[in-house]
């Protein structure tokens, strides 16, 4: 056994030592719990041990800001018109888009997945997404606009019934991003737009996205401090222009955007 579990354990009903049957669970925290079962009475001791699991990292310097939304909600079209925007601005600026990896997105799509494993793919994407570009952009003092971020996971896979803690546990290394712009749309003109362009999928079920929304607007209270809710049924650039106006006001005292 490894050097973490006794091979003998002290059972009172058989007055004696046994050696245990061992079970391991690994709790949402980082923490497993070590039970010792004597093969005749049962449990008989329990240990616990914090595992020394990757931590978020803080990144000087940059910028890092996310659209978020449910499909169809112009998320990525503002993404790209505000990347356009500080580009000719003279901003060092990073445009990246979840999910990263091209395997993962295409394994992603065409697989009914369960929610647990879906999970899994999407953080393991973010993770890599985060070392390669992320990070490093970040440390050189760049601003990054990314199209979805570890929200998206708390948006769509709590939708599916996982819990918020499980998410949160296997994004624990991901950096958070210091502006969360959400987009706001209802479900019924995202479907429209989506079926407009043929991009409807399992995700874009109006039933399922309407549970994203509602996710999306608690997130957005529960994060309030970086969270920016826009209305996104109006035209595109008049949501521009308030992504904009309202960027400024929330990151005058750290960058000016003009």
């Amino acid at each position: 056994m490894s050097d973490d579990v006794k091979d003998r354990v002290f059972c009172p009903s058989c007055g004696d030592y046994v050696r245990p049957r061992v079970v391991r669970t690994l709790t949402l925290s980082g923490e497993v719990i070590i039970e010792y079962y004597c093969p005749k009475h049962g449990l008989v001791e329990t240990q616990k041990k914090q595992l020394a699991l990757p931590q978020r990292r803080v990144t000087p310097g940059g910028l890092y800001i996310v659209f978020e939304g449910i499909d169809g909600s112009g998320k990525t079209t503002q993404a790209v018109i505000l990347y356009d925007y500080l580009l000719k601005k003279g901003f060092d600026v990073v445009l990246v888009r979840e999910p990263w990896v091209k395997a993962i997105k295409d394994f992603l799509y065409k697989h009914d997945l369960d929610p647990d494993a879906e999970a899994y793919l999407f953080a393991a994407d973010r993770i890599i997404l985060q070392k390669e570009v992320v990070l490093p952009s970040l440390e050189a003092g760049k601003i990054v606009l990314s199209d979805r971020s570890v929200f998206a996971s708390l948006a769509y896979q709590v939708a599916r019934g996982l819990p918020e803690e499980f998410i949160l546990a296997i994004n624990r290394s991901i950096r958070l991003p210091d502006v969360v712009v959400l987009l706001d749309v209802t479900p019924e003109e995202a479907h429209r737009r989506l079926k407009a362009r043929g991009e409807v999928t399992r995700f874009e079920d109006p039933g399922f996205m309407a549970k994203v929304r509602e996710r999306y607007l608690q997130l957005a209270k529960d994060y309030d401090d970086i969270f920016l809710v826009v209305d996104g049924n109006r035209p595109i650039q008049e949501v521009h222009r308030e992504i904009l106006s309202r960027l400024k006001e929330r990151l005058s005292g750290r960058v000016k955007l003009d």
